[in-house]
């Protein structure tokens, strides 16, 4: 059951509770906090929405009838879905559920009242996280990052991978997951406009999640402008399927905002690529 269907542009929360009685308390929640509750009743369901919906949050009741620890263990090792938190919740006497929920790879396991108390604050920090200081932030950008950024907006895609890649490899602090992701959607770009859907959503799914953690500015680079962009565009592509592919065009896709403290435009003067 998709709740509110309309409302696909908020951040989505993947809930398994088969008590139709209780999901609308978990549904009141997540809709106070601006998200979309979007629930199922049973683990296949939920494996699937997962899949369909790149949610936020994951929220897994253990009186769910049936294989939820298989369901939870898929999510954990599909490559799409894998980094999608799971919090499971559960009756505090039934100390084993929890245990067996962490051990299928949920990133936590509560006891209900606990969960039900912490809730809103929960659905908060996954929702609406407040990115922490990342050491490098305020440092221009490396050479290779520019040049991967400069190949970007060109729409040289399989060129910006190559320069970011390079950038990636070079930087040793966390802001390289910052490289990774804007590479990962530069290549969910590419697959774009090839017609390959299946491998534009995988690659979103795994830059997106990156570009989260950083704040809107990071290195002069407008993460918050491009995240908000292909997150959108992650959107579309997922409600409207393969066949949503056709209206995009090299001139519709963003482009990135950054400061460029070199002051030179063309990748190949900045950096020359290993052959």
């Amino acid at each position: 059951m998709v709740t509110d269907p309309r409302t696909l542009e908020r951040p989505r929360v993947v809930v398994l509770e088969p008590d139709l009685f209780f999901a609308p308390r978990l549904v009141d929640v997540i809709q106070a906090v601006g998200g979309q509750a979007i629930v199922v009743e049973t683990p296949d369901d939920l494996v699937e929405a997962v899949g369909r919906w790149f949610p936020h949050l994951v929220l897994v009741d253990l009186s769910t009838p049936g294989d939820w620890a298989g369901a939870i263990r898929r999510c954990k090792l599909l490559p799409h879905t894998r980094q999608a938190p799971i919090v499971a919740f559960g009756s505090h006497v039934d100390t084993a559920a929890l245990a067996r929920a962490q051990e299928a790879g949920a990133d936590q396991a509560w006891p209900r009242g606990r969960f039900m108390a912490g809730l809103p604050e929960l659905v908060r920090r996954h929702l609406l996280p407040t990115p922490e200081p990342v050491p490098g932030c305020q440092d221009p950008p490396s050479p290779s990052a520019v040049a991967g950024l400069l190949a970007f907006n060109q729409g040289r895609y399989f060129e910006q991978h190559e320069y970011l890649e390079l950038a990636w490899n070079q930087e040793p602090g966390p802001v390289r997951d910052l490289y990774q992701g804007i590479l990962q959607v530069g290549v969910a770009f590419h697959h774009m406009l090839q017609g390959n859907w299946r491998g534009a959503i995988k690659m979103f799914r795994r830059g997106l999640p990156k570009l989260r953690r950083f704040p809107d500015v990071c290195q002069g680079i407008q993460v918050g402008r491009l995240r908000e962009a292909a997150e959108a565009i992650h959107r579309e592509l997922t409600a409207g399927g393969p066949q949503a592919l056709a209206q995009w065009t090299p001139e519709r896709l963003p482009r990135i905002a950054f400061d460029n403290p070199y002051g030179v435009d063309d990748p190949e003067a900045l950096v020359e690529l290993p052959e």
